[in-house]
């Protein structure tokens, strides 16, 4: 099927001007090819910062916030787009043209991958690579095994083709390959052709575009619905406007708040160091901004379901709300220890401020509870703000986890919460702690805390939390997930709170604070069932 650029033109000018879902940044050098913190300071600063612009067949390069002397600004408020763009797209009829979606793109690099698995955590579509090069030969191992799984658990698919054409002659080769391959298999998401790699990097912008232009009308003459992928800085320097403006374009750069690329793209791969149920190890991460299923095939086109919010932690006493789906963000909120000094908690609810998330002490000793715990608390609680409480952990086995619980426990068992107790667990000192350990840590901490009526949920940086801790923690509770800088945090669990900077600011608060975003509706949760005091 041929797009129509007008119709493609049209809508993404409607999804980045009339929502503005990515707003402009500096730019940051990147590259991309499909494959491929610790931090200090109990006052919950070490959160990720990672900063990846690199090919999809580098090594993860990480940048480890010390202290608040080299934290980097983050100005910009982020919102929840997925929920409010989707609550949109299933209002209207007929389907729109737009609709956020969270993907991953594969490859044989990713193994044996466990589709069900994949789905049932959250993602939407999937783009397999289908091989590479001028011969059929260079097919993937595992493409027919992807693209069937894929399909028979409902994943929305496409395909890609990792090109080494420095000519038109090779370009055409790659792309009689490629359909051999992919011609039995029906797709809702674009065929990409996939150009970035360092030997085309020479190449003037007039032999790329010609390159391009022969794979692409190639397989668009065959039926396919094509499109062009590769890394920001490429598609800039590399490919004339004429040819972007032509097919509809899939970008990638890294660890951004938006792609340095000023043209108009369809899918943005924001992350090469993903990690999703199913897939060992790291897997790309994508958005797609476009409703491909229905612009590809709309005679077989099923909107999607709404959803509901993930079930509470508590899975004998769950609590299931809507709310985070219908109306995106729910409420806002700041998290502060005694490093934020005296707060003017009445000014703070005044500038907007929901919540608050406070920290109740760290350690195992009882000389550990934070200096101004209880005049943070009892103050947002005279201005009418909700409140949560959480404890930085140094617990290095399982014993030290259930102390630092039972003088957490103490120390907030006068009080009452609406938002979740929270386990912070990020300190260089877990380090050289396996998996294994620190998931025994958390769980010995979080458990304790639940059996004494507590709605319990984890706090940490992305990194550490895909990294450090068994997935299977994440089924039994929340998250509140930090990641700077991003769109949303890399981290395809559920998680109620995104901690998005530690560089804000707020009314009645001197100095940097953290920001945070709520999904859920949490003071219904406690009040309801009881828990946290209530």
């Amino acid at each position: 099927m041929k797009k129509e650029s007008l119709i493609f033109s049209s809508v993404v000018s409607i999804v980045l001007a009339g929502l503005s879902v990515i707003p402009a940044f500096p730019a940051a050098e990147d590259n991309a090819d499909s494959f491929s913190s610790s931090q200090t300071d109990d006052s919950l600063s070490l959160y990720d910062t990672t900063n990846d612009d690199k090919s999809k067949d580098e090594p993860e390069i990480t940048d480890i916030e010390k202290d608040s002397s080299d934290k980097t600004t983050d100005s910009e408020t982020p919102f929840n787009v997925f929920d409010i763009y989707n609550a949109y797209v299933a209002s209207v009829e007929p389907p729109d043209i737009h609709l956020m979606s969270k993907g991953i793109d594969v490859s044989q690099w990713q193994g044996n991958i466990d589709w069900q698995a994949v789905k049932d955590s959250g993602i939407d579509f999937a783009i397999i690579r289908a091989g590479y090069g001028k011969l059929v030969s260079q097919k993937d191992p595992t493409f027919d095994y992807n693209v069937q799984n894929a399909q028979r658990v409902g994943l929305n698919c496409g395909t890609y083709w990792y090109s080494y054409a420095l000519t038109v002659e090779d370009a055409q080769a790659e792309a009689e390959a490629c359909y051999e391959i992919i011609k039995n298999y029906d797709f809702n998401y674009p065929v990409y052709f996939d150009i970035e790699d360092p030997s085309q990097s020479g190449l003037s912008a007039a032999q790329v575009s010609a390159i391009i232009e022969t794979f692409c009308t190639t397989l668009q003459e065959k039926g396919c619905y094509v499109g062009l992928y590769s890394y920001a800085n490429f598609l800039t320097t590399h490919v004339f406007e004429t040819v972007l403006k032509k097919y509809d374009v899939w970008v990638a750069h890294f660890d951004v708040m938006q792609p340095d690329f000023n043209g108009e793209y369809g899918m943005w791969q924001y992350s090469s160091t993903g990690a999703v149920n199913g897939i060992n190890g790291n897997v790309d991460m994508d958005y797609s901004y476009i409703n491909y299923p229905y612009l590809i095939s709309p005679e077989t086109y099923t909107p999607p379901t709404a959803t509901t919010a993930p079930q509470s932690i508590l899975t004998t006493t769950t609590v299931t709300t809507t709310a985070s789906v219908d109306n995106g963000i729910i409420a806002k909120g700041i998290n502060v220890s005694a490093f934020q000094g005296d707060v003017d908690w009445q000014a703070v609810k005044d500038g907007g401020i929901d919540y608050a998330i406070i920290r109740a002490g760290y350690g195992k000793f009882a000389s550990q509870k934070d200096e101004k715990f209880e005049q943070n608390i009892l103050g947002a609680k005279s201005a009418g703000i909700d409140c949560g409480a959480y404890w930085y952990s140094y617990a290095v086995t399982v014993e030290e986890a259930l102390q630092e619980a039972e003088l957490f426990y103490e120390t907030i068992k006068d009080y009452q919460f609406e938002y979740p107790v929270y386990f912070n667990i990020e300190d260089p000192i877990f380090s050289d702690l396996s998996k294994e350990e620190i998931t025994a840590i958390t769980d010995a901490f979080c458990s304790f805390m639940e059996s004494k009526g507590y709605y319990v949920g984890i706090m940490s940086y992305v990194n550490f939390l895909n990294n450090k801790l068994d997935a299977s923690i994440f089924d039994k509770y929340d998250v509140s997930a930090a990641h700077y800088g991003v769109k949303a945090p890399d981290f395809s669990r559920f998680f109620g709170l995104w901690n998005y900077t530690n560089t804000g600011s707020a009314n009645g608060v001197e100095g940097n604070v953290y920001l945070s975003n709520c999904y859920e509706d949490y003071p219904l949760i406690m009040t309801s069932k009881h828990l946290n005091g209530f």
